[in-house]
């Protein structure tokens, strides 16, 4: 276990050793841009799905094979 006995992590680990001012802060950053980042992918995949779909409609309407 170490010195700390039975801590599972130390309040070391959560100062950062003085810099917890600006790494916490990069990981919420960090955590934003990825949360972000999925949104906006799905977002993205879901109208490319409709745009297909409705294109396909439309071909099928026109008379001509998929």
């Amino acid at each position: 276990m170490g010195a700390g006995g039975n801590q599972i992590v130390s309040t070391d680990f959560w100062s950062m050793g003085g810099y917890a001012r600006f790494v916490w802060p990069c990981f919420a950053f960090a955590g934003v841009v990825l949360g972000w980042n999925l949104w906006s992918a799905r977002r993205y995949y879901a109208a490319a799905r409709l745009r297909a779909e409705r294109a396909l409609e439309a071909a099928m309407a026109a008379g001509e094979e998929a």
